[in-house]
């Protein structure tokens, strides 16, 4: 409560003089001492009470001063938190919008899917792969292959809003309507055929893009089954097939068992044959080493690569007879040669004895041991780590050497490298073809060269595809390159680049 310091002075000073009249009586009646006493201390209050009242008056203004810079520096703290809260929530925006934007078509991600798969109801997703995205980049270059990703991008979301790109020539739709069967079918039968209708730029031509589209509808809808109905629409060459969790189990298992009955018809008619890829000293240009690489002729005289049965020959009993045909197909080709030849090895055949007898045998005989390479996974050397190392030292003892592929492409166990003796490491696809625009990668790359140097293995970069990449890694030091520019893969040992 504010007190009147006027009206509190005159009552002082009332209550001071009714105090003297009392002594003044007092004193009247023979109580002088008393009334001295009485009177000095009211002098001696009444002479300091105006010191007292300009004090106070004093610290009261000096107080609410302060009060008032308290106040304003509040006031102040409370803007700038306010304006420190929005920068964060700004900045974190940005963070999680640059983790979900893909930034050469600005669609969300594959984490921008997942995420709002999870966090918001949907009922189709279809993925969407440009099939004949790669021999239009072959063609006409990495530059229109990008322009035309982004083309596509823009008639994506021109004609549905939520389009994701999933990486590569992929991208995906989610949609929210909860279409019946024959509905789904009508709008994929649309979709593609205003694909069909729509030209896009490729330079000064105009292209058509060709899409296969896998497609799962429901409340259980997933990734996986879609990427499974793509794959089957691939494989079909069909332009969209719809997820069935029954026809996609049947569907593989008659696929599995028709390759096999494949494998073997082709291994028992001599239709399993090997192809050569050149490898060239990055120093000299000459090629020095050829890797092995096997291939299936199938009846109608098609050539499968590896990666469509491979897998599935590693199932059947037959795998250890395909492996020893293909190391006896190699050392029966090179055994007159003067150059080197890898062999791929996987866990399987390293821990089969009845392979590695084999392989000694065939080494000896032909006079190969000192230029064959075994190359072995860099997964399976961390996955199976102690049968490849005894492996690995049996067969140096036989004067073979040892290359780890694709190293750089999982996990890169330096520490267990390190301790085995090891004299190449193939530089993993995936990083040489981003070396011209990754200086990321190129970093990984010259510390994975660098390894190498420290434990006195050699690298080879694999899937050198361009003049430019060749350049890069020669400047790097790698010593050996392979891939489509130095020359294809083939079944003899004279295929080199156009």
């Amino acid at each position: 409560m504010k007190v009147d310091t006027k009206k509190f002075f005159v009552a002082l000073l009332i209550f001071c003089a009714t105090v003297i009249a009392i002594g003044f009586h007092d004193y009247k009646e023979g109580n002088n001492a008393v009334f001295e006493t009485v009177t000095k201390s009211l002098l001696i209050f009444m002479g300091a009470l105006p010191f007292m009242l300009l004090y106070r008056n004093i610290l009261s203004r000096h107080v609410a001063y302060l009060s008032d810079k308290m106040d304003m520096q509040s006031e102040k703290l409370y803007e700038t938190t306010n304006l420190l809260e929005e920068k964060v929530e700004e900045k974190t925006k940005e963070l999680i919008d640059e983790g979900f934007i893909d930034p050469l078509t600005n669609l969300p991600n594959r984490h921008r899917l997942l995420f709002d798969m999870d966090r918001y109801h949907y009922n189709v997703l279809i993925i969407i792969k440009l099939h004949n995205f790669k021999e239009l980049t072959q063609f006409f270059g990495n530059s229109i292959g990008d322009s035309l990703l982004q083309q596509f991008a823009l008639w994506l979301t021109r004609l549905h809003y939520n389009a994701y790109r999933l990486g590569n020539h992929e991208f995906a739709l989610l949609l929210e309507q909860d279409y019946v069967p024959q509905e789904l079918i009508t709008y994929c039968d649309t979709t593609i055929e205003e694909l069909s209708r729509h030209s896009f730029t490729a330079g000064k031509e105009n292209v058509s893009l060709l899409a296969r589209m896998g497609v799962d509808a429901g409340e259980k809808y997933s990734l996986a089954h879609a990427d499974a109905a793509l794959q089957q629409a691939i494989e079909m060459a069909q332009t969209f097939v719809v997820y069935e969790a029954h026809r996609e189990e049947e569907s593989k298992q008659n696929h599995n068992i028709q390759t096999a009955k494949n494998i073997r018809e082709a291994f028992h008619s001599g239709r399993l044959i090997c192809y050569y890829q050149p490898i060239i000293s990055t120093i000299t240009g000459n090629i020095e080493t050829y890797e092995t690489l096997a291939r299936l002729i199938d009846t109608n005289t098609t050539i499968i690569p590896p990666h469509d049965f491979l897998y599935i020959a590693q199932k059947t009993r037959l795998y250890p007879q395909l492996t020893q045909e293909i190391v006896a197909q190699a050392c029966e080709a090179f055994k007159d040669r003067t150059e080197s030849f890898t062999v791929h090895l996987c866990a399987q055949d390293v821990t089969n004895h009845s392979t590695i007898h084999f392989i000694e045998e065939i080494i000896v005989s032909t006079n190969t041991a000192d230029r064959i390479i075994f190359e072995l996974s860099e997964q399976d050397i961390y996955e199976h780590y102690i049968p490849m190392s005894l492996f690995m030292q049996h067969i140096r003892r036989l004067g073979a050497r040892i290359a780890v592929d694709n190293f750089g492409s999982s996990y890169s166990n330096f520490d267990k490298i390190i301790h085995l003796e090891i004299d190449y490491l193939k530089i993993d696809g995936a990083l040489i073809n981003k070396i011209m625009h990754s200086p990321r990668h190129t970093q990984i790359i010259q510390t994975i060269a660098s390894f190498a140097d420290a434990i006195g293995a050699k690298t080879i970069a694999e899937n050198v595809e361009t003049a430019e990449i060749l350049q890069q890694v020669t400047t790097m030091g790698i010593p050996y390159a392979q891939g489509y520019y130095i020359g294809k893969p083939g079944p003899c040992c004279f295929e080199q680049k156009d």
